[in-house]
């Protein structure tokens, strides 16, 4: 919902700081509360595309669509947790993948990802982590 929220933002203030809030404090206390199997865990952890899993990079994608979310401490710690996962060149490569998609190249998980690599960079531009 939160990121159906991010397109249209009038109207549904409350709605959208809710969720905000819901989500940073479920990476806050990720160890300890997993609502309804979502759980925040090593899974959750790995970098993957397309955008239509429950993982990281999706959420930070939603939640660097939110200015005021920016500067938030736990959402600063998803952040710097995505950026260790750069190569020495500064490219991400997928951790996790869907073996329906194999042969594409956002499913190998050895080699860097131009795909992965735009989603972090995209993030990280919107968050003023990279200028």
């Amino acid at each position: 919902m939160l990121k159906a929220y991010s397109t249209y933002q009038e109207g549904y203030t409350a709605e959208i700081q809710r969720s905000i809030e819901i989500l940073l404090s479920l990476w806050e206390h990720s160890n300890e509360q997993h609502p309804f199997l979502f759980k925040m865990g090593t899974d959750f952890r790995k970098l993957k595309v397309p955008f239509i899993w429950y993982d990281i990079l999706h959420l930070a994608h939603v939640l660097s669509n939110f200015p005021y979310v920016h500067d938030d401490v736990r959402f600063q710690k998803m952040l710097s947790m995505i950026e260790r996962k750069a190569n020495p060149e500064g490219k991400y490569q997928s951790e996790s993948i869907w073996t329906k998609w194999k042969d594409w190249e956002f499913c190998q998980k050895k080699e860097p990802s131009r795909w992965v690599t735009l989603c972090v960079l995209r993030v990280l531009i919107n968050c003023g982590r990279i200028k």
